[in-house]
């Protein structure tokens, strides 16, 4: 899952909420690596910065593994012990019950360094499973997979085929930062690297908990961000009348999030969206425009919130 929030750079600082750095262990007192990405695209050209608590020192031993417990006592315990006794190295993690006293879900990165690979492991697991070892008695089953955290600091976040060239601009920090006071310190070969980004300059922040990076990136200077808030039909083609109109209009959407409300019948909408190239008047007038626009649709459309997002 994917949580991102807004903010400015103070001098070389940036201000991380609690709502998208709790869940990823960035919080004060934590240690952060961070690598620095260039991305090009016809011309234009944007920067990246990616965060985690994990070292790049041994990403290539560090898998993504999900273990199925039976909902009782001592299931996280044995969970545990098993790792343990393999030397197997638990990182950041969450475990929660899914169905009371009948199972629960523990997803963790773990850190293979002192084990071996990924396949040992999983042999290993379904050897015992097949003894019905009691060593397992309280775990249901095992995946495991290999991070994406190496991807990240390797190669950027270009889907493969994709038009838009990424490289690492500046390699991770061999000594990392630390969260002082709810704020990274950008190091400074970064800064001098980020063309046109300085004090004061706008930055998006989204927090990958599936990856557990942070990923950092500028705006332009003069972003005005607006979040629009719709309830519209559910059914093909609704989500394209609103996202058609706003283009139309040079306004750029930089997320947008749906929610079914009732089956087949109505579903939630909501856009955070750039109007800096929108032309067409204030924003009164834009929430004037948008709500004439909607009232002749056919079906269910109507604007329930719309604010300016203050940075």
């Amino acid at each position: 899952m994917q949580i991102y929030d807004f903010g400015r750079l103070h001098g070389n600082k940036v201000r991380i909420s609690e709502r998208i750095g709790r869940p990823l262990g960035l919080v004060d007192g934590s240690q952060v690596f961070s690598t620095l990405f260039k991305y090009d695209h016809e011309g234009k050209a944007s920067y990246e910065i990616v965060l985690s608590t994990i070292g790049p020192e041994n990403y290539r031993e560090i898998c993504n593994l999900t273990f199925y417990l039976v909902d009782v006592p001592g299931a996280c315990a044995q969970a545990a012990k098993f790792l343990g006794e393999r030397n197997i190295d638990i990182l950041n993690s969450v475990s929660l019950s899914m169905i009371s006293d009948v199972c629960m879900v523990w997803k963790m990165m773990v850190d293979l360094s002192y084990y071996g690979d990924s396949s040992g492991l999983r042999e290993e697991f379904d050897a015992l499973k097949k003894q019905k070892s009691s060593v397992l008695s309280k775990i249901d089953s095992m995946v495991i997979e290999g991070s994406k955290i190496s991807e990240r600091y390797t190669k950027g976040i270009i889907a493969p085929g994709s038009s838009v060239r990424a490289r690492a601009v500046k390699k991770t920090q061999k000594a990392p930062s630390v969260i002082r006071e709810g704020e990274f310190e950008i190091p400074a070969e970064f800064l001098q690297a980020l063309e046109g980004v300085g004090d004061g300059s706008p930055v998006i922040m989204v927090a990958d908990q599936d990856s557990w990076v942070m990923s950092i990136s500028p705006l332009k200077s003069g972003v005005d961000l607006v979040q629009f808030d719709f309830i519209i039909p559910d059914k093909p083609g609704a989500i394209y009348e609103i996202a058609s109109s706003m283009a139309a209009h040079d306004i750029n959407l930089l997320s947008v999030k749906t929610k079914v409300l009732v089956y087949y019948e109505t579903m939630s909408l909501s856009a955070v969206a750039d109007i800096s190239g929108y032309q067409g008047g204030d924003l009164e007038t834009l929430r004037a425009k948008t709500e004439a626009h909607i009232s002749k649709l056919k079906g269910k459309f109507q604007l329930v919130g719309f604010k300016r997002i203050e940075l």
